[in-house]
C-alpha cells in the first residue's frame, strides 16, 4: 500500500496552528515629498532610490522602507529617462527634456552624490534598463523625430555601453526586470501590448503575453520571477501581474489608484510602486509571503494534526466557474476566426448575411469593448487563427466561391501575405500555437481531412502523420509541440479528443458531449471547450485536464455554433456564432479555485 508521503511528497505534520494560504496584497507606504511621474528608479523595497521626472527635474529621493529623504540632485534635468542598480550604487540614463532635446547622458550614484558615465551609443527616451552598476541593459526608446521607437539594446560595464542583441521589434515603455544576461521586456508601444521577451546576453526570444497589455507600467525582479502593476491600456490601470519565467498570471491585489508613468522597484515579492500620473505623491508596498515565520502554507491535498485544537486536518480545493456578458462584435458573424487572450483578443474575417457572405473585418478587444483593426487582404471564414493580438495568423478558410489560399499576418495594426500558403487547401480546420511556430490540422477539402501542417513563420511544412479521425468543424488548443484537438464531425458529430507532441498524434479520453462546430481555448493540459451543434445547439462548457474531460458547472448564456474562442482554461473568451442568424455576442469565462481547510471525522 502506498502511504501517503509517497503519493504528496511530504509527511503528515504536526503543527501548533492550522496552515493559512499565500498572502499578497499593496499597503501604503511612506510619502513623496514631491509629485512625481515619469522618473527613473531602482533599488529594493527598503532601500530604493528615484530621480528625475516631470516637468524634467533633478530631483533625487530616497526611500528606508517608511519615509523619504532628499538627496543630492543628478546633475541633468529630464524625464522619460532609465535607471538601475541600488540605492547605493544607482545608474541613470538616457532621457529628454522636449522631444527635441534627447540624452545620451549617462550618471552614477554611490549613495551620496552623482559622477559622470559612459555616454550611451544612441540617445533615447522611455527606454526601459535593469542590472546593476556593472553590469547594466538598456533596451527600446523613442527618438524625435526619426527614427522613431528604437529596437537597440545596449550592455553597460561600469564605464562603457556597448551594442547588444536587437529586439524583435522597435518600441518603448516596456515593462523591465532580470539581469544584464538574463533580462525581460515586457508590453509596451505602439501599439499598446502585451508581448514578453527574454535576453539571454546576446538575443531576444519571446515570451509568455501578458493578459493585461500595457505601456509606462512599474515593474521589477527577475526574468524568472516578475512583477508588473499599474499603467495604460488605455485607459490606466491597477491591475498586478506575476510572471514566472514561462506564463503571467493576474494577482487577485491591485494597486490603490489606476495609474501610468509610474516607477516600479523590489522584487516580485517584495516590491515598491512610486508615484504616478498625475503627479501622485503615494507609495505603495507589495509583499507575497507567509504572515510569519514558522506559519506554514497551504497546500492542497497537505495533511496535519492540530496539536492545540486535537484534530486531524486537510486542505482541499473548490473551484467555480461562471460565463459572464461582455461587449458585443462591432459586426455580427459567425466562422470567424479568434486569438488572443481574454483581455486583448482578435477576431478576424467570418461568414456574415448577403450579398458578401465574407468579410474581411478585424477587431481588437481590451477586456471591455471591441474596437476596429486592421482588414484581412482576403475576406474568409471558417479559417484557422492562432497568436496573439499584436501577432496574430490566420490561414485557409473559404471564400465562399473558392479555398482562400494565402496565409496573412497581423502586427496590431495591419495584415500582411505571408509568402507561405497551405500545401493542402481547406476550411473548417483546427489552429494552434503562434505567429511563427503554427500548427494547422484537420478541416474538409471536399471531404474531411487529418493532414497536418507545421508554419515556421514563412512556410508551411507537411507532417507525416494526420489526426487519426480526420474531421472537420473542431476545436484546437495548444502550441505547435503540444496541442489538442476536440469534438468536430466526420459524417456525425464526434467526442474524439487527440493529443500531438510535435510529430504524431495520440487518441485520448473523449469529451462528454460529442458536437461539433465548438470553440476552444487554453493548452493541451488544461484545455476548455464551450458550445456547438450537439444536435440541437448547446451552451455545455468542458475541462479538460490533460487526462480527461469533466463538464463545468458554468454553461455560455447563449448556445451557438461557429462561435470564435480564445485565451486560457481560467481566463477565455467566447464571441460570434450562429444562433438563428449571426450573433455579435461575447461571454468571458472565469474559473477561480479556493481552498479549504477540513476536519477529519470519524464515525
Amino acid at each position: 500500500m502506498a502511504e501517503y508521503k509517497g503519493i504528496k511528497g511530504f509527511k503528515v505534520q504536526y503543527l501548533d496552528a492550522d496552515p493559512v494560504p499565500a498572502v499578497s496584497g499593496w499597503s501604503a507606504g511612506g510619502t513623496l515629498p514631491t509629485g512625481t511621474q515619469s522618473a527613473a528608479g531602482c533599488g529594493t523595497q527598503t532601500a530604493s532610490i528615484v530621480f528625475g521626472g516631470y516637468p524634467p527635474k533633478t530631483t533625487t529621493l530616497e526611500y528606508d522602507g517608511s519615509s523619504w529623504t532628499s538627496a543630492t540632485g543628478i546633475p541633468y534635468a529630464s524625464y522619460g529617462n532609465s535607471g538601475f542598480g541600488i540605492q547605493t550604487a544607482a545608474v541613470g540614463a538616457g532621457g529628454f527634456t522636449d522631444p527635441s532635446t534627447q540624452f545620451t547622458t549617462t550618471s552614477e550614484y554611490n549613495g551620496t552624490s552623482w559622477t559622470s558615465g559612459g555616454a550611451l551609443g544612441n540617445s533615447r527616451y522611455n527606454a526601459s534598463a535593469t542590472g546593476i552598476l556593472t553590469a547594466g541593459l538598456i533596451w527600446g526608446g523613442s527618438l524625435y523625430p526619426s527614427p522613431g521607437n528604437r529596437d537597440l539594446t545596449e550592455e553597460y560595464d561600469g564605464s562603457t555601453w556597448t551594442a547588444g542583441g536587437t529586439l524583435p521589434a522597435a518600441i518603448q515603455a516596456t515593462g523591465r526586470a532580470g539581469t544584464q544576461t538574463a533580462g525581460l521586456a515586457f508590453g509596451g508601444t505602439p501599439p499598446v501590448t502585451g508581448v514578453t521577451n527574454e535576453y539571454d546576453g546576446s538575443t531576444w526570444t519571446a515570451g509568455g503575453t501578458m493578459n493585461t497589455g500595457r505601456v509606462y507600467m512599474g515593474s521589477d525582479g527577475l526574468q524568472t520571477a516578475a512583477l508588473a502593476f499599474g499603467g495604460s491600456l488605455p485607459p490606466s490601470t491597477n491591475v498586478t501581474e506575476s510572471y514566472d519565467g514561462a506564463t503571467w498570471t493576474t494577482e487577485p491585489a491591485t494597486i490603490a489608484t489606476a495609474t501610468n508613468f509610474l516607477v516600479g522597484t523590489g522584487t516580485q515579492s517584495s516590491a515598491l510602486k512610486i508615484g504616478g500620473i498625475p503627479q501622485l505623491t503615494s507609495t505603495e508596498e507589495y509583499t507575497s509571503y507567509a504572515p510569519y515565520t514558522g506559519q506554514t502554507v497551504e497546500n492542497v491535498g497537505q495533511v496535519w494534526y492540530n496539536g492545540t485544537t486535537k484534530a486531524l486536518k486537510f486542505t482541499d480545493e473548490t473551484f467555480s466557474s461562471a460565463w459572464a456578458t461582455g461587449g458585443n462584435l462591432g459586426t455580427a458573424r459567425s466562422a470567424l476566426s479568434g486569438a488572443g487572450t481574454q483581455t486583448a483578443a482578435l477576431g478576424a474575417g467570418g461568414y456574415v448575411a448577403t450579398p458578401t457572405y465574407n468579410t474581411t473585418a478585424t477587431e481588437e478587444y481590451d477586456g471591455t469593448s471591441w474596437s476596429p483593426g486592421g482588414s484581412l487582404n482576403t475576406g474568409r471564414y471558417n479559417a484557422g487563427g492562432t497568436g496573439t493580438q499584436t501577432a496574430g495568423l490566420v490561414f485557409g478558410g473559404t471564400t465562399g466561391i473558392g479555398y482562400a489560399t494565402t496565409t496573412e499576418e497581423y502586427d496590431g495594426s495591419s495584415w500582411a501575405i505571408s509568402p507561405g500558403s497551405l500545401n493542402t487547401l481547406r476550411q473548417q480546420l483546427g489552429a494552434a500555437g503562434t505567429q511563427t511556430a503554427a500548427l494547422a490540422f484537420g478541416g474538409y477539402d471536399g471531404a474531411s481531412t487529418g493532414v497536418t501542417e507545421k508554419y515556421d513563420g514563412s512556410t508551411w511544412t507537411s507532417n507525416p502523420t494526420g489526426l487519426n479521425t480526420a474531421r472537420r468543424q473542431f476545436a484546437g488548443a495548444g502550441i505547435q509541440t503540444a496541442a489538442l484537438a476536440f469534438g468536430g464531425k466526420t459524417t456525425v458529430a464526434v467526442a474524439a479528443t487527440e493529443e500531438y507532441d510535435g510529430s504524431t498524434w495520440t487518441s485520448v479520453n473523449s469529451m462528454g458531449t460529442a458536437r461539433n462546430s465548438l470553440a476552444g481555448a487554453g493548452t493541451q493540459t488544461a484545455a476548455l471547450a464551450f458550445g456547438g451543434d450537439a444536435a440541437p445547439l448547446t451552451a455545455a462548457t468542458e475541462e479538460y485536464d490533460g487526462t480527461s474531460w469533466t463538464t463545468s458547472p458554468a454553461s455560455l448564456n447563449t448556445a451557438r455554433e461557429s462561435l470564435a474562442g480564445c485565451g486560457t482554461q481560467p481566463a477565455a473568451l467566447a464571441f460570434g456564432g450562429y444562433i438563428t442568424a449571426n450573433s455579435a455576442a461575447t461571454e468571458e469565462f472565469t474559473r477561480t479555485g479556493t481552498k479549504n481547510i477540513k476536519t477529519i471525522t470519524v464515525s
